[in-house]
């Protein structure tokens, strides 16, 4: 009896954690495979390195995420100008099919 018991409240855990799981990852986005994962995140980090290679551009103010092929950049810059050199740079980098650039300026980072 105990033993069935234990099983039972096993399969039971172990159903609610997997459920858990799945309605968790349910978030409306297209689900993506390892291969298209490791690709997005090889471009983020093209996309970071590009900018360290900028000097008007401070790397560490920007955050960039890459979903499906679309980069996406935030954070805050000092000026229009390297908000628009954000966006030039990430879409020349091999990989990046789109930018989505939600960067804001914030005048007291400016040089």
């Amino acid at each position: 009896m105990k033993f069935r018991t234990l099983l039972s409240a096993t399969i039971l855990g172990c159903g609610l954690a997997l459920g858990g799981v799945a309605h968790a990852n349910d978030d409306g986005k297209p689900a993506q495979s390892v291969g298209e994962y490791a690709s997005d995140a090889a471009v983020t980090t093209k996309v970071k390195a590009a900018f360290v290679g900028q000097k008007e551009l401070s790397a560490l103010e920007i955050s960039v995420e890459t979903n499906n092929g679309v980069t996406t950049l935030s954070g805050t810059v000092g000026t229009p100008a390297e908000i628009e050199l954000a966006e030039r740079v990430a879409a020349d980098v091999e990989g990046v099919k789109q930018v989505d650039n939600q960067l804001k300026v914030d005048p007291a980072k400016a040089n």
